[in-house]
């Protein structure tokens, strides 16, 4: 009987003494948390888009010497996430003085790759293309910058970018950065499962060179396949391609067949075609949600919403 006696005190004592220091690990947790709590949650606020919050406790931490340079960045990219959703051009001159205080000397490798983001995104902001989409590039091609997760955001900010520098090109410096971007993209279309920002703007790019014939076919292709590259986005990568189909496509095909003729009945024509194929394979309707032409530059910006380094 003293031997069942001591083994259940024992065991008493363990279960004492495990509770103790359950406390004790609760407790340092705690403590841990509260000391990085403004600079956690500043993170935590802006992966979740809550960025009035992410602002405010990145003002915070960045009082903090330690945190100083993680919290301006956090700062920056939370700052031009409200610029995304409320258009505010104060926010974007706040946002490049964050980014441009930060020392990237003492920043964790995730962090230099988001700093790196970050000067991207500005650049795009700012209307500078050519130099967001050379940024962009070494984020795709340098190992590790970017997560599996992102690299769809990456590569759609990186087209968009280079569509708009194409743009903004004459003609024959037009159709070469086009080329440039369609070499991109068969690439990015030969790595994996199909994606809807390569989907999208392979077609886009086909049309950028003057191939209209192959973006039309690349346009219905992706849209007949689009629930199943996309997913619950289904719907809105066909209404991206409808768009692309009507308003750029149909037209520049329709001018290129018909030169003398009559572009215009080519082009309803067309936009028959079109609208039976849509019928035959899908709801028929236009699936709109909204934008314009190409993908508008609240769609794109937006589009990039990669998670500050936790």
């Amino acid at each position: 009987m003293a031997g069942v006696r001591t083994t259940q005190g024992f065991r008493q004592q363990v279960r004492r003494l495990m509770a103790s220091l359950l406390v004790v690990v609760c407790g340092v947790g705690s403590m841990a948390q509260r000391e990085a709590d403004p600079l956690t949650r500043a993170r935590q606020a802006y992966n979740q888009q809550e960025f009035d919050q992410a602002v405010a406790l990145a003002v915070e931490a960045r009082q903090t010497p330690a945190w100083a340079n993680s919290a301006a960045l956090v700062l920056s990219r939370s700052l031009l996430g409200r610029f995304r959703l409320v258009g505010d051009v104060a926010d974007v001159a706040v946002a490049r003085q964050a980014l441009l205080s930060v020392d990237p000397s003492p920043l964790l490798v995730t962090e230099k790759a988001e700093l790196h983001l970050g000067m991207a995104e500005l650049l795009f902001v700012d209307d500078q293309f050519g130099a967001a989409a050379e940024l962009f590039e070494v984020a795709l091609d340098r190992p590790g910058m970017v997560t599996a997760a992102q690299r769809d955001r990456v590569l759609e900010w990186w087209a968009a970018s280079l569509d708009r520098h194409a743009q903004l090109a004459p003609d024959g410096e037009r159709q070469m950065r086009y080329g440039r971007l369609l070499a991109r993209l068969e690439v990015e279309s030969s790595r994996g499962p199909a994606s809807p920002v390569v989907t999208y703007w392979l077609a886009a790019a086909a049309r950028g060179v003057d191939d209209p014939d192959r973006a039309w076919s690349l346009a219905i292709a992706g849209w007949i396949q689009a629930p199943a590259i996309a997913g619950a986005q289904g719907p809105a990568l066909r209404a991206d391609l409808d768009r692309l189909m009507v308003d750029a496509i149909i037209p520049e095909r329709a001018r290129r067949t018909a030169p003398d003729g009559d572009p215009e009945a080519l082009k309803a024509a067309l936009a028959s075609e079109w609208a039976a194929i849509k019928a035959k394979w899908g709801s028929g309707g236009r699936e709109d949600s909204g934008g314009g032409q190409r993908r508008s530059s609240a769609a794109i910006v937006a589009a990039l919403s990669a998670s500050c380094p936790a």
